[in-house]
């Protein structure tokens, strides 16, 4: 392998910034980066100027089920322009919950699993000429300790929250997060990057991802360890982090765990004044339907508790549902009323998208009756809620398009196992 023969682009945008650094610590730590010219793509211009300008390499993309019509336009672009020697990767949760899609949009490969478990191999696969010539899904394994991944890097130096859960112990019809099981972080794998970012001066804000920070270190759903949180967090204002956040995104909390004891923790280290709480209904048949985990009636308890310690709940709440009915819609719209007057909570209101991989992917969402979108909007003039739902039907509906125009469409392609780095 010479070095410094080939072009690496990394097509950065606002939904995949803080998990680029991930996959870029695995080619910069396997010492592979020696052999690119990596090129940081953060605007259309700079897409256009590598593609034009690169007569091989690789474009990396990694993206969400919701960003999937943006990626469609852009990659249609990039195959009309490119050089048939510069290759195309998909990447990220989409591409992890249904691989396929990603050979239908255009790529020439596309990666599911952990790139932590696979990835360099990818690379190196490429730079010694071995990547085949035909459509390819590269399939690596989960991740068997999240110790291993580190957002840390020399190319794209930015400090995004640290990733201290990955997975889920529930199993929400509705979300990917659920598609494997919780791996949590070590507090000696935190240090290592908090002292990484004392070295680059970044350690005055300190943030986690985390998809049930209460969840956080626990062994199961049932056995919450409230002294991993406390130590997680002390160690943090211990070593100078002015601004910690916690139990905000991107680390929410679910509303079975929300309690005195872990909402004191946030109060006693943290600097947020709010707490993310993921009610998603109010309807406890479609809180059981889903799988949710919880009831009703633990979402008001969540924002009691957390403005007893002065905290603002702000709650997540989905409508359109596939088994929503006229019912369901009047539990959760009377739970909004009661949560934003009684406690003077903030609703984050969205709609429901088919995400891939999940129990519900091949789902159809429920349209929104005149009567519930007139609340809705009503709603949000009083400055109950957000109006994102709105963008979410737009988007929903594109997205069953796309479902239903590739559904009788094959693609032919391989599939590799990458064994672990």
């Amino acid at each position: 392998m010479n070095k410094v023969t080939e072009n690496l682009g990394i097509r950065i945008q606002p939904f995949n910034r803080l998990t680029f650094p991930v996959v870029l610590n695995q080619i910069e730590s396997s010492g592979f980066d020696q052999y690119f010219h990596v090129h940081i793509i953060e605007n259309t211009h700079q897409l256009h100027r590598f593609v034009h300008e690169s007569k091989k390499g690789l474009l990396l993309y990694s993206f969400m089920t919701p960003h999937l019509p943006q990626i469609m336009k852009e990659i249609d672009w990039v195959k009309s322009n490119k050089n048939p020697a510069l290759k195309t990767l998909a990447g990220g949760p989409h591409s992890n919950g249904d691989p396929e899609s990603g050979l239908k949009v255009g790529f020439d490969y596309v990666f599911s699993g952990a790139a932590e478990m696979g990835f360099a191999n990818f690379i190196e696969s490429y730079l010694k000429g071995k990547l085949p010539s035909e459509p390819t899904i590269f399939r690596a394994r989960e991740i068997d300790q999240l110790d291993r991944s580190m957002p840390i890097s020399r190319l794209f130096p930015i400090s995004p929250p640290l990733e201290i859960t990955r997975g889920c112990y529930w199993n929400c019809k509705f979300c990917q997060t659920a598609c494997q099981k919780a791996k949590h972080r070590s507090l000696s794998s935190v240090a290592v990057y908090f002292q990484e970012l004392v070295r680059r001066g970044h350690q005055r804000r300190v943030s986690f991802i985390c998809p049930s920070a209460f969840e956080y270190g626990a062994t199961t759903a049932r056995e919450l360890q409230p002294a991993a949180i406390q130590n997680l967090l002390e160690y943090c204002k211990a070593n100078g982090t002015r601004q910690l956040e916690f139990g905000i995104f991107p680390s929410e909390t679910r509303p079975n765990t929300v309690s005195d004891e872990f909402v004191r923790l946030i109060r006693q280290y943290c600097s947020n004044k709010k707490i993310c709480i993921g009610g998603q209904t109010g309807s406890d048949r479609l809180l059981k339907l889903i799988r949710r985990g919880h009831t009703a009636e633990s979402i008001e308890k969540a924002c009691e508790i957390s403005v007893r310690h002065q905290l603002r709940p702000y709650v997540d709440i989905i409508f359109g549902f596939p088994d929503e009915n006229s019912f369901d819609r009047q539990e959760t719209l009377r739970m909004i009323k009661k949560l934003a007057t009684t406690y003077q909570a903030r609703i984050h209101l969205h709609y429901f998208i088919p995400l891939a991989g999940t129990a519900l992917s091949n789902s159809r969402p429920k349209r929104l009756d005149y009567k519930t979108m007139d609340t809705l909007n009503k709603f949000e003039k009083d400055g109950i809620c957000t109006g994102w739902w709105k963008k979410g039907m737009q988007l929903s509906l594109s997205l069953i398009e796309l479902h239903d125009r590739w559904q009788n469409q094959s693609v032919s392609y391989q599939t590799i196992h990458l064994p672990a780095a």
